[in-house]
């Protein structure tokens, strides 16, 4: 009943990503905003929050006035909304505001108007940009009322980002837009009159580039600095004061823009230019303030040079100088797209091109920043995922062209997941995967090929220190590479390293988490086998329980190659081709025993073929007058490999008696007909059955809702629904696999479901069966 894991990476776009003096950082994953604590020794992700219909582009802690900590924040998105999510007494975040700006929201910001704050929710000035060129102007009341007092139109010119601050020793609001022409436009009000609108007061020039991101500092000496992020690859610091300065006739004395407010005069003076950068610099931001009397005063900068650079004003020379640089050398992605200071100053984080995160932690031993492992996940669709024979591992495939090993680490009696491995960085969108064996397993992609994988003794060392792997061959490849314009990892040998890495790992105490950078580089697995003979691209494969054959299947559009390969994994040679279907097998399923295979199909047919001697044999097709009138899209075993269930667009879920198939002379009819009124059905998975005659079926749905429901086989053949994930505990876009984990671990009471989704996530649920009996 609780979700005991969640993987997901963050958006490819800026400003998606916000660390809060909270501690928590808030970050947009596909169309939903994930809350991960990054406190623990392995951080996690606590929960994701769903309700934009739309990619998520811009996510923001609302920053209160007082210094407190948050408890709202803001996020935009391209369905035309942005919202205001307020902390909950369940440990959560709900919705309290929806802002309707009827264009794609492309950036955002929030300034918190009232000064302290009660237990009503506080008063909100709040700023959303749109690709039509329009920035809105909302102001957010105690009772959560929502209304616009201010549209600003720039025409042909395409707003790019906004931050909103208030004037040094004054509680006037100052808006910064940037814009296309390269400026910076500076807006505000007259704090006296509270329906004014603001004015613009002033533009900032200099940058020959668009300027992609913008932060204010109060430094607490009465001066606002505004750093400004260019694709010139440059960043200007300009300061702005409400101290009036005397007149002078120095002619090297630095250029002031001024403008006035409330009979108050302002200057602006640019500061410094930054040069450091060799891309485009996507991320500024200040250290947050510190409550000591003297504080340096730190700029961290991104750039898609895949590098972060801490800047520091230097006070005997009055000069900004680079401190400190960190980031990533090599590789084919782009760089980072945002950073963030963390809350105590000692922690450093961006956001790259992958959805990855990168958090480098200064320690003060060595007095040097060093890499953080941070939770991680695919950026694309999760189309497969499969258990590792003895429940050890989790492994999971994306069109992100990526394989990602996933596994538990029991850190003071808690169970914290992680991902340990990248086996496979491919050329092809990845489709399906199946494990063979404890340290080997197969996968497709969008080419014809079906490529075979072996764990590498490295990975065998990491592996150690989470579970017991007294089964691994010690023949394996230490690593693998991938060359230069190729698609097969390579193995690579080396005694020597392998023999100290088997020493290191028997004398370390304490398991470090792999870093992003490792992930990346050291975890490939070699390619053993590549198999050809599909005349498509690869769509699904099933393996034998015993691992002693393949079954792969690839798209199609007539029966000669919609037919089903059988491949021995002892010769990689074809042994059978099965042909029933018309159409793209969509998903195929060995029974526990072995004894059957199963296929469902878009031609809305399975197929069942039983083991005859070495060969399979077809016994039993369902019917065009069956329940399933749409694509059958997936189909499971019970553990007892009598019954097989089968899920379809249509909505119905069949459960089928497998021994009723074997008299030809029958006629085809399931036991029982699950209607979901019009669900989608896209994934099913029956748990490890305890009970003789009752069965515990997982089903997953294209909305991306999880139901957990209970079969009695009887004489009425009864369904109970035993739990029901929503959109935010499970998935907000299709449910592409759904599998239970085996183990001896655990009781027949509790389970652990994993499933994966086009929502680009990853989730594992501990679900605690007793109680929910109990509770229907």
């Amino acid at each position: 009943m609780t979700t005991r894991y969640i993987s997901c990476s963050c958006n490819r776009v800026p400003h998606c990503a916000d660390w809060g003096n909270n501690g928590l950082i808030c970050f947009g994953t596909c169309n939903a905003i994930a809350i991960y604590e990054p406190c623990t020794r392995i951080g996690r992700v606590a929960h994701t929050l769903h309700r934009h219909r739309g990619r998520v582009n811009t996510v923001h802690w609302i920053r209160p006035g007082d210094g407190a900590l948050e408890t709202e924040f803001l996020s935009g998105s391209v369905d035309g909304t942005a919202i205001i999510w307020s902390e909950d007494r369940d440990d959560g975040f709900r919705v309290t505001s929806v802002l309707d700006t009827g264009n794609v929201v492309t950036f955002a910001d929030s300034l918190q108007l009232s000064d302290n704050v009660s237990t009503a929710l506080s008063k909100l000035l709040i700023c959303t940009g749109s690709v039509n060129g329009e920035l809105k102007l909302w102001s957010r009341k105690e009772n959560a009322d929502v209304e616009i007092i201010q549209t600003i139109s720039y025409g042909r010119k395409l707003p790019i980002h906004c931050r909103l601050t208030y004037l040094p020793n004054a509680k006037c609001p100052l808006l910064a837009v940037t814009l296309e022409d390269a400026s910076v436009q500076l807006y505000t009000k007259d704090s006296d009159v509270s329906d004014s609108n603001f004015v613009k007061v002033q533009s900032l020039f200099g940058h020959q580039d668009w300027v992609r991101c913008i932060d204010f500092h109060h430094d607490g000496n009465g001066n606002l600095f505004l750093a400004t992020g260019s694709q010139d690859n440059m960043i200007r610091l300009w300061k702005i004061t409400g101290a009036v300065m005397e007149s002078s006739s120095d002619e090297l004395e630095q250029k002031r823009d001024t403008f006035t407010i409330n009979d108050r005069e302002y200057n602006i003076t640019l500061e410094s230019v930054l040069s450091g950068h060799e891309g485009w610099v996507y991320g500024v931001h200040w250290q947050p303030t510190k409550t000591n009397n003297h504080q340096i005063i730190r700029l961290l900068s991104s750039s898609l040079d895949k590098s972060m650079i801490i800047w520091e004003l230097d006070d005997s020379s009055g000069i900004w100088t680079e401190k400190i640089r960190v980031g990533e050398v090599g590789g084919n992605s782009l760089g980072f797209y945002g950073c963030k200071f963390g809350p105590d100053g000692l922690h450093i984080l961006a956001h790259g091109y992958q959805g990855s995160f990168h958090i480098w932690k200064y320690n003060q031993e060595i007095a040097n920043w060093i890499p953080r492992s941070t939770p991680s996940g695919h950026f694309s669709e999760v189309v497969d995922l499969c258990w590792e024979p003895k429940g050890r591992f989790l492994i999971t495939a994306s069109t992100d062209q990526t394989t990602k090993i996933h596994a538990s680490w029991k850190d003071d009696l808690k169970e914290l997941w992680h991902e340990i491995a990248r086996p496979q960085i491919h050329g092809y969108d990845m489709s399906c995967l199946v494990m063979l064996a404890p340290y080997m397993y197969a996968s497709g992609a969008e080419e014809k090929v079906v490529r075979i994988f072996a764990a590498t003794s490295a990975f065998k060392n990491r592996l150690r220190l989470l579970a017991n792997v007294d089964d691994f061959k010690s023949t394996a490849a230490y690593s693998a590479t991938v060359p230069s314009l190729g698609l097969t990892n390579k193995a690579t040998f080396d005694e020597k390293n392998d023999r100290d890495e088997n020493e290191k790992d028997s004398m370390k105490d304490e398991y470090e988490p792999p870093t992003e950078e490792e992930l990346t580089q050291n975890t490939l697995w070699p390619e053993l086998q590549k198999l050809y003979g599909h005349g498509y691209e690869i769509f699904c494969m099933a393996a034998r329980h015993d691992g002693q054959l393949l079954a792969t299947a690839c798209k199609s559009t007539n029966i000669e190659h919609s037919a089903i390969i059988l491949w021995s994994t002892d010769t990689w040679s074809q042994v059978q081709n099965l042909v029933s279907h018309q159409l793209t097998v969509t998903q195929m399923e060995f029974s526990p025993n072995d004894r059957y295979l199963l296929s469902v199909s878009r031609d809305r047919k399975w197929s069942l073929f039983k083991k005859e001697g070495e060969s399979y044999v077809l016994i039993a097709v369902s019917s065009k007058k069956g329940p399933h009138s749409r694509i059958i899209w997936c189909c499971a075993w019970t553990s007892d490999s009598n019954y097989f269930a089968t899920g379809s667009r249509d909505g119905k879920v069949g459960i089928w008696f497998a021994k009723t198939m074997e008299d030809n002379t029958k006629d085809v009819i399931p036991e029982t007909i699950l209607d979901t009124q019009n669900q989608s059905v896209t994934a099913l998975c029956f748990a490890p059955s305890c009970k003789e005659g009752s069965y515990i079926l997982a089903i997953g749905y294209e909305i991306g809702h999880i139901e957990i429901r209970k079969l009695t086989i009887n004489l009425e053949n009864t369904w109970s629904k035993l739990l029901e994930y929503d959109t935010s505990q499970a998935h907000h876009l299709t449910v592409k696999r759904l599998m239970f984990r085996p183990s001896n671990e655990h009781s027949c009471d509790t389970l652990q479901l994993a499933s994966c989704s086009s929502d680009h996530s990853v989730k594992i649920y501990h679900i605690n069966l007793s109680s929910l009996v109990l509770n229907t």
